[in-house]
């Protein structure tokens, strides 16, 4: 069994459980570097490659610290912005709801399911955006776009790229902010990362079992 663990940064990485079986990989901040260097790497030599990180939370059911596996994701700013609002690629007809790899204009991971059991953690739906959303208007607009749990800048090129891949792929995430405008005060990263980093390591040593 050999697993993949991949990041945006070092800071998330730093905890991880790493082995003979294990292989971490920082991918860097945002999806044009998660895509370009998963892209460039040989997954398929993995038999199961996650995603981790901290996320910002836009659900109230989600508390700073709680950590989740993410079912399925989408491109926050992938479409057009006019006048009459915000329209995706796929409300303009511009692609289908299932062109590969997307089902019903998401983005899906059918480990979700397990991770969720196997780590007792919620399952959720997320959002991706190069520019995170930090800014009420913003904030409203993917809120009533997507309705998702969280946000990240990575999670969806990941699932992309992994699926386009054919792999076996999960993602897990630690809520390190509410998404709320603006307030680094209100964040707690150390708590994120270390409960991340738990239940990172406890998934490791199960499926390395």
């Amino acid at each position: 069994m050999m697993i993949l663990v991949t990041a945006a940064t070092d800071m998330e990485l730093q905890h991880v459980l790493q082995n003979s079986g294990v292989v971490c990989m920082n991918t860097g901040i945002g999806m044009v570097s998660t895509a370009c260097k998963l892209g460039h790497a040989p997954l398929e030599k993995y038999d199961m490659i996650l995603n981790i990180g901290i996320a910002g939370s836009f659900s109230p059911a989600l508390a700073i610290g709680d950590t989740v596996t993410v079912y399925s994701e989408t491109f926050g700013d992938f479409g057009i912005l006019s006048e009459q609002g915000f329209s995706t690629c796929f409300d303009e007809g511009l692609l289908s709801p299932d062109f590969f790899p997307f089902s019903q204009c998401v983005l899906t991971s059918k480990n979700a399911g397990t991770v969720s059991e196997k780590l007792s953690i919620p399952q959720v739906k997320g959002v991706t955006n190069n520019t995170v959303s930090g800014e009420k208007n913003r904030i409203k607009l993917m809120s009533d776009k997507f309705s998702p749990d969280i946000e990240t800048m990575e999670s969806a090129a990941f699932f992309y790229v992994c699926l386009q891949r054919n792999v076996n792929f999960a993602s897990i995430r630690a809520i390190s902010n509410m998404v709320e405008p603006r307030n680094r005060k209100n964040w707690n990263i150390p708590l994120a990362v270390k409960n991340l980093s738990e239940k990172v390591n406890t998934y490791i040593e199960m499926i390395l079992k």
